[in-house]
C-alpha cells in the first residue's frame, strides 16, 4: 500500500515537472506584455529577469534530484567531450570578448537549459504518458493564446500604437512578445499535432492542428507557413531513404545559405529574387546581415563573446552616428550569423556537429521500425524546422526560448530512439529506463 502511494506520488511529481518546464519555456512570466513602450538601451544595462533565473535554478535542482533517484546522469550533456568543447570554447571567447561577465552569466543559463532538456524526456514513463502530457501542454498554450486574442486583444494582437514595428498591426501574437515568436511556436505545435493524431487521438490532434494553423495564418507567419511543406516532405524522404539523409540536409542548408547570404552581398541576386516575387530584404533582415558579415570578417576565429555583440555599447555608439536601425537589433535574426559572432568559425562548427551531424548519425543507427515510427518523425520534424528557420531567426545556443529548448529535446529524443528501448504502455511494473536512457518519449 505504501509502495503504491509512493509510486503514485512520484507519478504526480513527474507530471507536474513536465507541465511546469514546458510552460516555463513557452508562456514564461510575461504573457500578454504591452508593446506600447520599449527599452532600447544596451543589453548589458538591461540585465536579465531575476525571476526567470531563480525558476531555472529551481528546475535545475528538481531535475538533478529526479535524475539522481533514476540514476540517469549518463544522459546529461551527451556526448560529454563535444559538450565540453562547445562550452569550453565559448567560455574562452567570452573571456576575451566584449562583456565577459555578461556572457558567462548567459552561458551558464544556456548550460542549465541543456541539462533540463537532457532530463525532460525521462519524466514520462511511457510513450502513452508522453502523448497525454504533450497534448495537455499544447492545449493550454492554445487556450491562453486564443483567450488573449478574444479577451485581451490590445495585449495579444499587434497594434498601430506599438512603440516598435507599428506596421505589424493586426497580426496575432497571443501570449508571446512578437508575431514571429508566435508563428514559430505554432509551427512546432502543428508538427506536434500531426504526431498526436497518430498516437493520441485523431479527433483531438486534428483540432489542435486546425487551431494552430489558423493562429499561424493570423500571425502573418508566411515564411513559417511556407517552410511546413518543405519540412514534411524532407522529413518523409530521409526517413524513407536514410542513406540519402546527409545529401538531402546538406542540399537544404546549402540552398538556404546561398539565398540568405546571396541577397546580402550580391545586388544582382537580390534583384533576381525580387523579380520572382520574393522579398529580397527578408523584411529588412539584410540590413542587419550586412553589419553581421562585416564584423564576422573582422574577427572570424574568436568572434565577440557569447551574446555580447548585438546592442553592445561599442556597436550602438558607433552606428548611432550613421542612424543605422541595425543598432537596435537584439540579434542578427539568423542563428548561423549569431553563432559566428559569438564563437567564430570554431564555435559554428562545434555547434553544427552537435545539432546537425549527430541527429543524422542517430537516424542511421535506428532499425527500420523505429525510424518510421510517429515519435521519430515528430523529432525529425522539429529538428528540421529549427535548422531551416534558424536562417531567419536566432534559435541556436540560447539562454532562453521554447524553440531552442525543443530542438535540444528533439536531438535527445533521436539519441534515445537510436540507443534505448521504447515502453509504449505501463503494462509491466518495472521502470521505463533501459540501457541508461528513458522510454523514448
Amino acid at each position: 500500500m505504501d509502495a503504491g502511494h509512493h509510486e503514485q506520488a512520484r507519478g504526480y511529481w513527474r507530471n507536474t515537472l513536465f507541465y511546469v518546464t514546458f510552460l516555463y519555456f513557452t508562456v514564461g512570466f510575461s504573457p500578454y506584455i504591452s508593446l506600447s513602450s520599449t527599452y532600447e538601451g544596451s543589453a548589458m544595462a538591461a540585465g536579465s529577469n531575476l525571476l526567470n533565473q531563480l525558476t531555472a535554478i529551481i528546475l535545475l535542482f528538481s531535475f538533478v534530484l529526479f535524475m539522481a533517484k533514476e540514476r540517469s546522469f549518463s544522459l546529461v550533456l551527451t556526448p560529454r567531450l563535444l559538450m565540453a568543447a562547445i562550452f569550453g570554447w565559448h567560455v574562452f571567447t567570452s573571456i576575451v570578448g566584449e562583456a565577459p561577465l555578461f556572457s558567462i552569466r548567459r552561458l551558464a543559463m544556456c548550460a542549465i537549459i541543456c541539462v533540463l532538456a537532457s532530463g525532460f524526456l525521462q519524466l514520462p514513463r511511457t510513450e502513452r504518458q508522453f502523448t497525454t502530457l504533450l497534448a495537455g501542454c499544447v492545449m493550454i498554450i492554445l487556450f491562453l493564446c486564443y483567450f488573449g486574442v478574444i479577451v485581451l486583444p490590445s495585449r495579444s494582437i499587434h497594434q498601430a500604437s506599438d512603440a516598435l514595428e507599428p506596421l505589424l498591426a493586426g497580426n496575432w501574437r497571443g501570449v508571446f512578445q512578437h508575431k514571429n515568436e508566435a508563428a514559430s511556436v505554432m509551427a512546432v505545435l502543428i508538427i506536434a499535432a500531426i504526431y498526436l493524431c497518430r498516437r493520441w487521438s485523431f479527433i483531438g490532434g486534428s483540432m489542435i492542428l486546425l487551431l494552430s494553423l489558423v493562429f499561424l495564418v493570423k500571425s502573418g507567419g508566411k515564411t513559417v507557413l511556407g517552410l511546413m511543406p518543405i519540412i514534411v516532405s524532407a522529413g518523409w524522404f530521409i526517413v524513407r531513404w536514410p542513406r540519402w539523409r546527409y545529401t538531402v540536409v546538406a542540399l537544404l542548408l546549402s540552398v538556404f545559405t546561398v539565398v540568405t547570404v546571396g541577397t546580402t552581398i550580391d545586388p544582382v541576386f537580390a534583384q533576381m529574387l525580387t523579380k520572382m516575387g520574393v522579398d529580397a530584404s527578408f523584411t529588412g533582415r539584410t540590413d542587419i546581415w550586412v553589419v553581421a558579415i562585416d564584423y564576422i570578417r573582422q574577427s572570424p576565429i574568436v568572434g565577440y563573446g557569447y551574446q555580447a555583440f548585438w546592442r553592445s555599447d561599442t556597436l550602438m555608439s558607433s552606428f548611432t552616428e550613421n542612424n543605422s536601425w541595425a543598432t537596435t537589433a537584439p540579434s542578427s535574426h539568423s542563428g548561423y550569423f549569431d553563432l559566428l559572432l559569438g564563437g567564430g568559425v570554431p564555435g559554428l562548427v562545434l555547434v553544427m556537429i552537435w545539432i546537425c551531424l549527430l541527429p543524422l548519425h542517430y537516424l542511421g543507427k535506428m532499425d527500420a521500425a523505429t525510424r518510421g515510427s510517429p515519435l521519430t518523425r515528430f523529432y525529425i520534424g522539429v529538428w528540421l524546422y529549427v535548422l531551416l528557420y534558424g536562417f531567419l531567426e536566432t534559435l541556436f545556443l540560447l539562454s532562453s526560448g521554447f524553440v531552442w529548448f525543443l530542438l535540444l529535446v528533439a536531438v535527445m529524443g533521436l539519441h534515445l530512439q537510436a540507443n534505448a528501448s521504447l515502453v509504449e504502455d505501463e503494462a509491466e511494473p518495472q521502470p521505463a529506463l533501459t540501457r541508461g536512457g528513458p522510454a523514448r518519449a
